[in-house]
C-alpha cells in the first residue's frame, strides 16, 4: 500500500503535533524548558486542528486515528515526562513514576482506539500538554512547586486510564 496515497490533509496536522512534541523534547535537552513548554501548547493546537480538519473534510479514518495516537503519545506523554526529567535529574523511584505515567497514557490511548463510544473514558492525554506546561510556568515563578510534580504525574496517570466519562470539549 502506498503511504501518500491513504495521507489526507489532517494527516498534515497531526504528523506537525509529533514534531512539535520531538521539538519539545529536543528543546527540553538542551534545557531550553520555557520553549519545550510553549512546543507542547503548539501540539495541542495541531492536535485539535487535525480533527476539525478530518471532520471537515470527512478525511476521518482509521489510519488517521492510528496516526494521532502515536503523535499524541510523544506530545503528550513522552514530552510532559522529559520536561520533568530534564528539570530535576530525578531518582529511580521518580523516574518509575515517570515510565508509569507515559504507560498509563499508551493505555488510555490503545484503550481509545478500540472504543466505538463518543466520549472519552479516562482523562484525554491531551491535557496533560495544557497542565505540564502551567506546572513549569508556576515552577518560573515559585521553583519549590516542582516538589509537587511527581504526585501530578501519579495522579494525571490514574487518571488517563481510569473509568470517569468525559465528553469532548472540542
Amino acid at each position: 500500500m502506498n503511504i501518500f496515497r491513504i495521507l489526507k490533509v489532517a494527516d498534515i496536522f497531526t504528523t506537525t503535533n509529533m514534531c512539535f512534541g520531538l521539538l519539545s523534547i529536543f528543546a527540553a535537552s538542551n534545557e531550553h524548558f520555557g520553549m519545550a513548554a510553549l512546543l507542547m501548547i503548539a501540539a495541542i493546537i495541531m492536535d485539535t486542528l487535525d480533527g476539525k480538519v478530518a471532520s471537515l473534510m470527512h478525511q476521518a479514518n482509521s489510519f488517521g486515528k492510528e496516526l494521532d495516537s502515536l503523535a499524541d503519545l510523544i506530545s503528550f506523554g513522552v514530552a510532559p515526562a522529559f520536561l520533568y526529567y530534564s528539570l530535576k535529574q530525578p531518582g529511580v523511584g521518580i523516574l518509575l513514576i515517570l515510565m508509569l505515567f507515559t504507560i498509563c497514557g499508551m493505555w488510555r490511548l490503545a484503550r481509545y482506539n478500540i472504543s466505538q463510544d463518543k466520549g472519552f473514558e479516562g482523562v484525554p492525554i491531551t491535557v496533560n500538554g495544557a497542565v505540564f506546561p502551567a506546572l513549569y510556568l508556576l515552577y518560573m515563578y515559585q521553583p519549590a512547586t516542582i516538589v509537587i510534580w511527581p504526585a501530578v504525574y501519579a495522579a494525571m496517570s490514574v487518571l488517563m486510564i481510569s473509568n470517569i466519562r468525559f465528553n469532548r470539549i472540542f
